[in-house]
């Protein structure tokens, strides 16, 4: 079966505009992009503009920020600083990579946790698996990591059982390794993590019943590398779709798979922040 994240996406959209409706406070999105020319930039930004759609839909005024690739660490801690202090803005996001030349957890830590809708500052990822270790919840924070709440959210639609179950997590990223494996653990799956460094690494992922995957290398995970009737969830576009969806019982499409629930997940992280869930 093809996971429709477009259902799951609206689904979640109108579920956080119900909850926006019941306050007469305006919400502002702020997003900020570096290095918007670069091949890298450019698909952040046609990730931006379905952010920029998704949350003019429900009525969340959107403001985009770009920086040229040549910004320093100091400049660009400078302007976000200016961007997070203001006071009608209510989430700010960075969009991630940035040029490598930048130090990425010190940018994101200029987000205070009001307004971290992506959960990626010390702070908030802190919280986050501080409750994950204590209370196997959430996070002492009030919303979950989008790419923890998309996985969710398919869990729950099509009723996958987590408990008891084997996961193989491709890449161990702070977008998506890092929070989706300890989030698995904590629901009761046991995790096996694939890094670059992994030797053999289909002989661990074939045997998994999930398969969660946020690398970016296309092509990367090939149906010799799953096992008959597995999940398959590709934030990366690393599946070999056509080949491994005749063996996978659910799986992600390349187009209208995850996409649509991460852009979902960070505005009801926004209407949560502010309504206190």
């Amino acid at each position: 079966m093809i996971i429709d994240g477009r259902k799951i996406g609206q689904r979640i959209i109108r579920q956080a505009q119900d909850k926006l409706s019941q306050t007469e406070r305006p919400l502002r999105l702020a997003a900020v992009l570096v290095g918007p020319s670069t091949s890298s930039g450019q698909a952040l930004k046609k990730f931006i503009e379905l952010k920029k759609k998704a949350a003019e839909e429900i009525g969340v005024e959107f403001r985009a920020y770009e920086f040229p690739e040549n910004i320093s660490n100091n400049q660009l801690r400078e302007e976000l600083n200016k961007i997070v202090k203001v006071k009608t803005t209510h989430g700010v996001i960075i969009e991630l990579p940035l040029p490598s030349h930048l130090n990425t957890q010190y940018l994101l830590n200029t987000i205070p946790e009001e307004k971290d809708v992506d959960v990626l500052s010390e702070k908030s990822q802190g919280k986050f698996f501080t409750r994950l270790d204590s209370a196997k919840r959430a996070g002492r924070s009030k919303i979950l990591p989008p790419s923890v709440e998309t996985v969710k959210q398919i869990f729950e639609e099509y009723n996958v059982e987590l408990k008891g179950k084997t996961a193989a997590v491709f890449g161990y990223g702070l977008l998506v390794g890092k929070q989706v494996s300890h989030w698995l653990v904590n629901q009761g799956a046991t995790v096996s993590i694939i890094t670059e460094f992994t030797k053999e690494p289909e002989k661990i992922s074939k045997e998994a019943d999930i398969i969660i995957s946020g690398v970016g290398k296309p092509g990367l995970i090939t149906p010799n590398m799953i096992k008959e009737g597995a999940t398959v969830i590709d934030f990366g576009r690393d599946v070999d779709f056509e080949e491994v969806s005749k063996k996978a019982d659910l799986i992600t499409p390349p187009t209208g798979g995850v996409g649509p629930i991460v852009v979902a997940a960070v505005l009801k992280n926004l209407v949560d922040l502010q309504n206190g869930q």
